[in-house]
């Protein structure tokens, strides 16, 4: 299989997606030669995003009409398509397949990853939200097997988003600690001094950076083949040793809760009415069952040095 060349990330104007664009628009500018085009598959029309002084345009498609993600892709005889794909089931789930459908029809096209950029979504599976990643990828090992040698595809997994570990902090700068990414905190609130803990805090949690995610994907195109899974991690730490950490770096005891089970579905709402639905307090349970575990691939495969948990917490939260 041949290394990707020219890379169409749909969803890449925002949230994770910026991230894996600016990793490639970075390695573009590094290795030209190597990815000489980046673009952008919006449902809307948008600005350019640049990076570094480099460019990615952006094109916008309708997800319900494949013919049209088709002649986009075709214009630019884009080899390989990144998914950062996001929202309700009802439009996610065939918005995804309508890309995949479009991408068989482009003879170019040899490479596909999905939207996961989380957890592995067939492993937590006790969180609802995840299972909507699964009909992709049973539409994509069926392509793969009608296609031997000729399609390929990877679930880039990447654990827990650093980035939330920075909610709150005061530095002047202190936004750019969540990149792109939504700003709210996750199990552990360095501003509260709190933890919000599933289990009692020996389970193991996997934290990337939004920004090595998209380092790690930009040098996974330049992989002569892909794994299936292409995993990912920044550090991996229990919930009591990343609690530890901070307590460290600030200086601060943290109050702790630890959470059972029947502690955690309490705590649901019975009839939610968003789509979200209970989907944070799910993937605690994801926790309880010991559905996070993933390895680090990528961290194998590739030269990325990621960012340490140590070392971002003391940028965010350490004394000047």
């Amino acid at each position: 299989m041949t290394k990707s060349q020219r890379v169409a990330v749909a969803g890449g104007t925002g949230g994770i997606g910026q991230h894996v664009v600016e990793g490639l628009l970075s390695f573009h500018k590094r290795s030209p030669d190597a990815l000489p085009t980046v673009i952008i598959l919006s449902r809307s029309a948008r600005p350019d995003v640049e990076f570094e002084g480099v460019r990615a345009p952006v094109y916008a498609v309708d997800y319900t009409d494949p013919s049209s993600i088709e002649k986009v892709l075709n214009e630019h005889k884009i080899d390989t398509i990144i998914s950062t794909l996001s929202g309700e089931p009802s439009k996610f789930i065939p918005a995804q397949e309508n890309l995949l459908s479009a991408a068989l029809r482009v003879p170019t096209v040899h490479r596909f990853a999905p939207s996961e950029f989380a957890p592995d979504s067939e492993r937590a599976v006790s969180a609802s939200l995840f299972r909507m990643k699964h009909p992709i990828l049973k539409s994509l090992r069926e392509a793969k097997a009608q296609r031997p040698g000729t399609f390929e595809f990877t679930k880039f997994i990447c654990g827990i988003f650093m980035n939330y570990l920075g909610f709150g902090n005061t530095k002047p700068d202190g936004l750019k600690a969540h990149g792109h990414m939504p700003a709210f905190p996750y199990i552990v609130d360095l501003s509260k001094q709190s933890a919000d803990v599933p289990g009692d805090g020996s389970t193991k949690m996997w934290w990337t950076t939004a920004e090595d995610v998209g380092r790690f994907v930009a040098a996974a195109t330049q992989l002569e083949t892909w794994p299936e899974e292409s995993t990912m991690t920044g550090d991996v730490l229990t919930f009591n040793e990343t609690i530890q950490l901070a307590e460290k770096i600030t200086g601060k005891k943290f109050e702790i809760k630890n959470n059972t089970r029947e502690d955690i579905q309490a705590r649901m709402d019975p009839n939610p009415t968003s789509w979200f639905g209970n989907f944070h307090l799910e993937t605690y349970i994801c926790y309880i069952n010991n559905e996070h575990v993933q390895t680090s691939v990528l961290n194998e495969l590739t030269d990325v040095r990621p960012v340490k948990l140590e070392e971002f917490l003391q940028k965010w939260w350490g004394e000047e």
